[in-house]
């Protein structure tokens, strides 16, 4: 910066500063600045200062219960966010993992599927049959609320131990599942009071918005700040009564 570019910035901040001193101390020039009026502004300052330090101690209590009140808010719905997650989670199980293929059967850890279409392994009941004389192997699926579904593996293909081995083990897997619904069962019914409790409790919540309600009532309807808004009052008096002109 150069030298020019510093006293013009000196001389515009001088500018600003008497200014702004003629609009704090209003009335002219000598209230404003000479030495003899002095304690009058030192007695106005004092007034406003004491105001500010009374509302800015309001402004600090005030926030402080805003932002306990804010935390407490943010723990209650992170709390309610997590158990709706949970719950959801235990909700959509999908298909699972792919465990075999045999065919246009494939199976995955909670259904199997034919020919594209999804079969819940729960309560699906398998039925394994072979017929000698073509050659060939089958396996029903019938679902708990649905028809049958017929897989029919070809014998030069499809080995019959093969397949008898995929039913059996179709088998186990509806097995697996059934204990496995059972105790998601219990998990949901667990997870679904979890997330009651979870809306339910928000004691913290309600008692840091109770404080911040209390201390916000207490500042609004402050004496402390009653009584220093008067005494500025009567500062200001005096002023007016010596310049003529009122501050604000």
């Amino acid at each position: 910066m150069s030298v020019t570019e510093v006293l013009a910035a000196v001389l515009i901040g001088g500018a600003a500063w008497g200014v702004w001193r003629l609009i704090q101390y209003p009335g002219g020039w000598s209230f404003a600045f000479a030495a003899v009026h002095q304690a009058d502004r030192q007695d106005l300052a004092q007034a406003r200062n004491a105001v500010s330090k009374v509302r800015g101690t309001a402004r600090k209590e005030v926030a402080v219960a805003q932002k306990r009140h804010e935390r407490a808010k943010q723990a209650y719905e992170e709390r309610g966010e997590s158990a709706v997650r949970e719950l959801d989670r235990l909700r959509r199980t999908g298909c699972g993992a792919l465990a075999e293929e045999l065919g246009k059967v494939s199976l995955y850890e909670h259904v199997a599927t034919f020919e594209g279409q999804e079969i819940p392994l729960a309560g699906l009941a398998v039925q394994f049959e072979v017929a000698r004389s073509t050659n060939t192997t089958y396996i029903y699926l019938r679902a708990s609320d649905g028809l049958p579904e017929l897989a029919e593996f070809d014998g030069s293909q499809f080995p019959e131990e093969d397949v008898r081995r995929f039913s059996v083990r179709i088998e186990k897997a509806v097995a697996v599942e059934e204990k496995f619904r059972k105790q998601l069962a219990e998990a949901i019914e667990i997870a679904e009071a979890g997330l009651e409790e979870a809306r339910a409790d928000s004691a913290d919540m309600d008692t840091a918005r109770a404080e911040l309600e209390k201390v916000t009532a207490r500042h609004e309807d402050s004496a402390e700040l009653r009584k220093a808004v008067g005494e500025r009052e009567e500062a200001f008096d005096r002023w007016e009564a010596l310049t003529g002109r009122r501050p604000r």
